[in-house]
């Protein structure tokens, strides 16, 4: 994602998106099935972002590492 207002605009609509992990495990879905909520104020690109994803797995990520699946 580039910016927050794009990660919520895709999460308003449904959009699959995926965890780009730096250090992935083969065989891993990173589909992405739950974003915590964010807080424009405090919120800058260095901040970690908490999804679950997969099979209910969770991990803190940076918006860099969110991908939209289109």
């Amino acid at each position: 994602m580039r910016n927050l207002a794009d990660l919520k605009q895709a999460v308003t609509e449904n959009k699959k998106l995926i965890w780009n992990d730096p250090d992935p495990i083969k065989g891993n879905d990173y589909t992405i099935n739950f974003i915590e909520d964010i807080d424009d104020e405090d919120f800058d690109n260095e901040y970690p972002i908490l999804i679950q994803y997969g099979n209910g797995s969770e991990a803190e990520v940076y918006l860099h590492e969110i991908l939209l699946v289109d």
